[in-house]
């Protein structure tokens, strides 16, 4: 709720139009991956934590569902998935989720600041 709050408090002549989105979560394991690059690599997640492909799916739908309920619907976005090994074979990814959110609108001209 905060997001949308901090539109509102422009003042009476904001006008919020559409929201974006951002995620940053780990690995995406899918049947794409690479066995001769993961053959390694395999770690496995918290089991307290959801998993990332979990995390895309819940998380955009929980975003735009939101949106869509304050007229505000979210139009774009992006994901990131990322996952390194060091040389010593230590994991070097989001484990936990990041989310980046941002509004598009508009202040009329004579309640602006």
């Amino acid at each position: 709720g905060g997001r949308l709050r901090d539109v509102q408090a422009t003042g009476r002549g904001a006008h919020p139009v559409a929201g974006i989105a951002g995620y940053c979560v780990g690995h995406v394991q899918t049947e794409l991956d690479l066995p001769e690059i993961d053959q390694n690599t395999q770690f496995s997640y918290p089991s307290h934590l959801a998993k990332p492909l979990k995390i895309l799916i819940q998380a955009s739908d929980g975003a735009s569902d939101y949106g869509n309920k304050f007229g505000e619907p979210v139009i774009a976005g992006y994901c990131r998935s990322f996952r390194g090994v060091d040389a010593s074979l230590q994991r070097c990814e989001w484990i936990k989720p990041i989310m980046f959110s941002a509004g598009i609108g508009w202040l009329d001209e004579d309640t602006g600041i």
